[in-house]
């Protein structure tokens, strides 16, 4: 295993469906999920104005 040995999975053997499910999902509540990001994110770049509509007809129309 990368994260757990082996032999510490022992503990999870004997849990029922509902204990290991409330088991794992106060472990993962622990995780700090901001020190696992790669880069911050960043701001959202503005879309470019739509030019084809400007005479109100689409381009595609040979009217």
């Amino acid at each position: 295993m990368i994260a757990i040995p082996p032999d510490e999975w022992c503990v999870f053997q004997n849990m029922t469906f509902t204990e290991l499910s409330q088991t794992l999902k106060h472990l993962a509540g622990l995780v700090k999920l901001r020190t696992f990001r790669l880069y911050p994110r960043g701001l959202k770049k503005a879309q470019p104005k739509r030019t084809y509509l400007k005479n109100k007809q689409a381009p595609y129309l040979n009217c």
